[in-house]
């Protein structure tokens, strides 16, 4: 895989300009397509990641990753938690069908809890679920709707992005 290859080459090039004792506390796979990767090319990076960088393996660090919870299930989130994250972000757009049809991401509430209750029996110890306001045809009463089916799900930490045009 191409990008996998350059993201070894960009790993290598990174560990050039720090020292081996330096400790890798923070590590962030962002923007939602880390789940795209198949198991085995996550696998393949974090052993790269491991091989290039001194992680830690105590989950003391702080190793997050972003989901997208229509790419996920129950064994991608045993996975990600085995190969050492302990941090998720989930998307949630909006919960509205209309939004949904209008930024072209169908997800339904139950994809989502489905994320959730993986991260919390697997032990993640941070849960953040992202939602989005100021969408193509999101009105305030759609996006409270969203926000309120949100926080029915199991305690996490919410943020809000804005996507207003």
């Amino acid at each position: 895989a191409p990008y996998l290859a350059r993201l070894v080459r960009a790993i290598e090039l990174v560990r050039r300009h720090l020292s081996r004792a330096q400790v890798v506390e923070q590590l962030h796979f962002g923007g939602g397509t880390p789940t795209f990767l198949s198991p085995g090319q996550l696998r393949e990076l974090m052993s790269q990641l491991r091989t290039h960088l001194n992680l830690l393996d105590d989950d003391s660090g702080d190793y997050g990753i972003e989901i997208d919870p229509r790419e996920a299930d129950w064994s991608t989130m045993g996975l990600l938690r085995e190969l050492g994250f302990n941090r998720v972000s989930l998307g949630v757009q909006d919960f509205d069908m209309e939004v949904q049809k209008a930024v072209n991401r169908m997800q339904t509430p139950e994809e989502t809890r489905t994320i959730v209750e993986a991260a919390r029996t697997l032990q993640y110890r941070w849960l953040n679920r992202e939602r989005s306001y100021g969408l193509p045809r999101q009105t305030p009463a759609s996006f409270a709707r969203t926000v309120a089916g949100v926080l029915a799900l199991p305690p996490g930490r919410g943020s809000g992005c804005d996507c207003a045009r």
